[in-house]
């Protein structure tokens, strides 16, 4: 049944795409495929530091593919957007013979319209649709009613009911209201906020009813020659059963920068996430984004290919409910039109001390070397190789019960249109 569908949406998105000519209405069509291969000298690194696959199977291929297609009308006031993903499969695995996937999820089914009378400044979406709220917060994929305005001010502003399946302590009856606002007060700064708060959206240690939160945080971005960016977000509300605990955490970016040419720069990168010092008790001093792709590093978070084909140890700003800190100093450099290189080297640690099984407290994760190549065949496709070595430090040690450094090597190819 599934695989029946899967090709009645294909079928009906191509005969979309052959009909664009039609003066009713406009069609994009867009895609994006991943493929690559990884190797890591421990398998727990491929499966969001868990002991789901053979620790001896430190060597996979993934495939990861998305379609998108976008139905407007011709004057530009509404449109219908329907997007899906099979994978990321494994071969040999979901990707076995011919047919035998398993592996399909819806990523956009949403309406947008403009509001009538405001010459689509105002447009509102009804349906599964990308929150983009913040980086570290929420960026993935809910279904909700929102509307977005642009101008002087961009904002927007709505609802969603449930957030995915594996998100902790989530509810599928949960409601979350947004706002989001920025605009540009000077031709090179751009300044922001957001807030979000939660219904029921569960606590420490538990899924948790009558426990509300909130995230309120301010964004700021300087651009020229020499550039800024940065983070601040508080989260604040109930947790424990019955809401009985308080939640306070937060979170601080920063990123400063400088453009040394056209095709190079280098920037220092700081981040504090907190932690909780008590386990055992209701309050909460653990920041907890709700559904966010963070990128710091490619060992433990997702700035890599092997993360964008799911093979990651978490998404969200921590490893542990012990909060996390990072130092980076990276470099970009662009050799030519079609080869580009980026390299960093950081160090990794848990906010809180982590209270081992031997009884003594350790906070340091390591430090950790991250290398980006990218060859640019054209516009659609790239080449990527990519690595990350970690000099584990003790916490990392007893994380993946492994004496031994990390490595983490992925090559593929990305496909887009």
């Amino acid at each position: 049944m599934k695989k029946n569908i899967v090709v009645c949406l294909l079928a009906f998105l191509f005969a979309a795409a052959a009909t664009s000519t039609t003066a009713a209405a406009t069609v994009e069509f867009h895609g994006k495929a991943l493929t690559g291969m990884i190797n890591t000298s421990n398998a727990k690194v491929l499966d969001r530091g868990k002991a789901g696959i053979d620790p001896d199977s430190a060597t996979i291929g993934v495939g990861k593919f998305r379609l998108r297609s976008e139905v407007g009308t011709d004057d530009g006031l509404a449109k219908l957007v329907y997007g899906f993903e099979t994978g990321a499969n494994n071969f040999g695995d979901q990707w076995g013979y011919s047919g035998d996937s398993q592996d399909f999820e819806n990523r956009f089914a949403y309406i947008q319209s403009a509001v009538p009378g405001l010459s689509g400044k105002l447009m509102g979406r009804a349906g599964l649709q990308k929150t983009g709220i913040n980086h570290w917060v929420w960026t993935e994929t809910a279904a909700g009613i929102t509307l977005h305005g642009k101008g002087p001010v961009n904002w927007q502003t709505g609802w969603y009911r449930g957030i995915e399946d594996d998100i902790a302590d989530a509810n599928d009856d949960t409601d979350l209201f947004v706002l989001k606002a920025d605009f540009w007060p000077a031709s090179h700064l751009k300044v922001g906020g957001f807030g979000v708060y939660a219904l029921d959206f569960g606590g420490k240690g538990s899924v948790a009813k009558d426990a509300d939160q909130f995230w309120a945080g301010i964004t700021s971005e300087v651009t020229g020659p020499v550039f800024t960016s940065g983070d601040l977000i508080y989260q604040g509300g109930d947790a424990g059963v019955g809401g009985i605990g308080n939640v306070s955490a937060y979170l601080a970016d920063l990123t400063v920068g400088v453009n040394l040419s056209d095709s190079r720069k280098i920037s220092l990168n700081a981040v504090y996430v907190s932690g909780d010092d008590d386990l055992t008790d209701n309050d909460q001093e653990e920041f907890r984004g709700i559904d966010a792709d963070v990128e710091v590093g490619q060992i433990f978070f997702k700035d890599s290919l092997a993360a964008s084909l799911d093979r990651f140890v978490a998404d969200q700003p921590y490893k542990l409910a012990n909060g996390l800190v990072n130092f980076a100093l990276e470099g970009d450099m662009k050799l030519n039109a079609k080869n580009k290189l980026r390299a960093a080297a950081r160090y990794l640690a848990s906010a809180e001390d982590v209270v081992l099984s031997n009884g003594s407290g350790e906070d340091e994760l390591g430090y950790e070397l991250d290398l980006w190549y990218a060859y640019d065949m054209n516009e659609n496709l790239s080449f990527k190789l990519e690595g990350a070595y970690l000099f584990s430090g003790k916490l990392t040690e007893a994380l993946f019960a492994d004496p031994d450094d990390l490595y983490l090597v992925c090559a593929g190819a990305v496909f887009q249109f």
